[in-house]
């Protein structure tokens, strides 16, 4: 129970701390003033570009789970999905996935894991792709970053070998751990025969993953490209509707930063502060002022929880009226 609540007290912690520090540099009013005053038909298109990340989300899991399941029921698990994820700290929401695949379609948890793992390691690939794409465009790029090039280039390296390690031989990893878990006798506590059924699971699935070959992945890459490309057209509607002056290259490069501290172990509460804090950095380096820096991510903040708000509730209803959430009733 305690690491539960170290991890929700230093989230509510950074929250509080960034939050604080945040909304002394700027006005609440103006950050209102601004976000009444975007143009509704933005925020529309802006939801529709959403929905297509969460669609693209969908199609990745479902050619990772060779289109076993359904694509409308994978969309309803993705909305719930990432409501739960963007909500809890640390990335706990993560689980949601795992739970919500195992109960609409009684698939393992290792499916769950191995497709997991996978998407977010594709992830990680195609936002350095574009990070490191931008930079290399962007002509008045500050000196100081090409130190970013860098390490998107090593990050890269190592998450396709991390990638490829578990693809091909995972298999291998997995007779290691057995072995280590048979020799030291761990097999004897339900939790260790629990963890060493689960990790067979999830080499079974990354067994299914590779069989295709180098298609899948080609597949899996371009659906990839799909979701974050709609996510930063609507990073880009948004700074628009907002009348921030720079250009799409420089809002998807500032933005990126934003995004990363999404998938940091350590953030806010819902992602507060530390997402505001991220966008401030970037837009700043792009030449943006303090104050309208802050006062866009807030705004950016605010229209992203009412987007996933309205998917995750329609996920969460259509799931219950397949009586896969009960309600309070039952």
């Amino acid at each position: 129970m305690k690491h539960p609540t170290l991890t929700k007290a230093a989230a509510a912690l950074i929250t509080i701390v960034l939050l604080a520090i945040l909304l002394s540099q700027v006005s609440v009013a103006d950050v209102v003033t601004t976000l009444t005053s975007i143009n509704p038909l933005y925020l529309v298109a802006g939801f529709f570009l959403y929905a297509f990340s969460y669609f693209f989300r969908a199609l990745r899991f479902w050619i990772l789970l060779d289109g076993e399941l359904s694509l409308k029921d994978l969309f309803r698990v993705v909305c719930v999905h990432n409501m739960v994820n963007s909500v809890l700290p640390a990335r706990t929401g993560e689980l949601s996935y795992v739970y919500l695949l195992k109960k609409v379609h009684q698939r393992s948890v290792g499916d769950g894991v191995a497709t997991l793992v996978v998407a977010r390691m594709f992830d990680i690939v195609v936002i350095v792709i574009f990070f490191l794409l931008v930079l290399q465009f962007m002509g008045d790029t500050p000196s100081a970053l090409v130190g970013f090039a860098w390490v998107g280039g090593i990050t890269i390296v190592g998450v396709i070998t991390v990638l490829i390690l578990l693809l091909y031989f995972g298999r291998t990893l997995f007779s290691g751990v057995k072995s280590l878990f048979e020799k030291y006798d761990v097999v004897r506590w339900n939790l260790g025969k629990y963890l060493l059924a689960k990790a067979e699971e999830t080499v079974d699935c990354l067994d299914r993953i590779k069989s295709p070959g180098l298609f899948k992945y080609v597949q899996v890459l371009l659906v990839s490209c799909g979701i974050w490309l709609s996510l930063y057209l609507l990073i880009y509607l948004l700074v628009i509707g907002m009348d921030i002056s720079v250009g799409f290259l420089a809002a998807l490069f500032a933005s990126t930063f934003a995004i990363i501290s999404t998938v940091l172990p350590v953030q806010g509460i819902g992602g507060f502060g530390t997402i505001e804090g991220a966008w401030t950095i970037g837009f700043m380096l792009v030449g943006l002022a303090k104050a309208d820096a802050i006062s866009s991510g807030f705004i950016y903040h605010i229209v992203v929880i009412l987007y996933f708000i309205i998917l995750g509730f329609y996920g969460l209803l259509a799931l219950k009226a397949q009586n896969i959430i009960p309600s309070h009733k039952q």
